[in-house]
């Protein structure tokens, strides 16, 4: 295979917009296909000497089920990822009201959020990488938040297998702003054996505690050698069955104090049996790791497969959640006119 940008327009009725698909490739056989709908992946796959592309993460079979999305699969989570409690924060001495879309919470920016939106692409060639750039303009009042945010998000593959991906926002009104991508990996060959036999490490200390709702407290506890403990590499199957549904748990990443603002590595996932590994480093302050608990037999995946339960893991970078609402937590407000920024890299070894 060749570094290749290629793009594809589709119409189907189960998108109101025309459908964009951008297809990113590299040399090695890293093949990276996202959409315009969400600004999401839709696949990452690796072609190799098999005589089937071995897909690194999930996707849906049917079409119409990326319109609905009941999984998040790969979608750009916001104006806020995670949850917000009560769907409400105080902002200059006023309670901002959310659209509340998991009971009275707020999830990944309400039910009409960035990844129920169709953005604008563009694509990039250089001479050792690919990308497209997807852009799009949230409205003041847009799913309750204030101000008219201007959003770019750039994802570039390059011939080290780096999937890159770097976010720009603005906006005239100060509001909170905390942008993930939400993708599901398994690097089995098999995916049909979950993600309970990978291997994963996070380095982080500390985990936030959750009320009843899976709502931040503004507690963090420390790791302490127990089922939340991933600072040495360790099978995912090994304490999730002290969990009561699984990891669905925001981590807070060891940063060397030094390089505040650096691109640091916050966690590694290994599939044993086929030696391949997915690094992750970022400039974000932690990751949420979620073990796909609620992933329910309801869909079919791209191999024709049920997606069930731990057929596979996120790992989102992005601010605390429901920092809005504690005080004592990193900021994730946005000041008018001032600019936010993130990135995230995806590195896959060994593949």
């Amino acid at each position: 295979m060749q570094l290749s940008v290629t793009q594809k327009n589709l119409q189907h009725a189960a998108f109101a917009d025309e459908l964009q698909l951008v297809t990113l490739t590299n040399s090695h056989g890293l093949e990276v296909v996202l959409s315009n709908y969400g600004a999401s992946i839709w696949s990452v796959k690796l072609y190799g000497q098999a005589q089937e592309p071995i897909s690194l993460g999930l996707g849906y079979q049917d079409i119409k089920d990326w319109a609905t999305n009941p999984y998040y699969f790969g979608i750009t989570a916001g104006r806020v990822a995670n949850r917000i409690g009560k769907a409400q924060f105080p902002l200059a001495g006023k309670t901002i009201q959310l659209v509340a879309n998991e009971g009275n919470n707020q999830l990944h920016g309400g039910p009409k959020g960035l990844s129920h939106c169709t953005w604008q692409v563009e694509t990039l060639k250089d001479n050792d990488s690919v990308a497209a750039i997807f852009s799009i303009i949230s409205p003041d009042g847009d799913q309750g938040f204030p101000g008219n945010l201007a959003i770019k998000l750039e994802y570039r593959l390059n011939e080290n297998n780096e999937l890159t991906l770097s976010y720009q926002a603005v906006c005239d009104q100060t509001t909170p702003v905390c942008l993930t991508n939400h993708a599901y990996w398994n690097l089995a060959s098999n995916k049909q054996q979950g993600i309970l036999g990978h291997e994963l490490s996070i380095q982080a200390s500390h985990f936030l505690a959750l009320d009843n709702e899976q709502i931040p407290t503004g507690e963090l506890i420390l790791v302490d050698d127990g089922a939340y403990d991933f600072k040495q590499p360790k099978l995912i199957a090994t304490d999730i069955k002290q969990l009561t549904n699984g990891y669905d748990h925001y981590f807070v990443m060891d940063r060397n104090p030094d390089n505040k603002n650096s691109l640091q590595t916050i966690a590694v996932l290994k599939d044993p049996l086929s030696g391949r590994e997915l690094e992750i480093s970022t400039t974000e302050v932690g990751v949420q790791f979620y073990s796909g608990n609620f992933l329910d037999g309801s869909h079919i995946d791209d191999e024709g497969y049920s997606i069930n339960q731990f057929h596979g893991l996120c790992l989102e970078t992005h601010g605390y959640p429901n920092a809005v609402n504690i005080d004592h937590f990193p900021s994730v407000m946005l000041e008018a006119n001032t600019q936010y920024q993130q990135i995230t890299v995806h590195k896959f070894k060994n593949i």
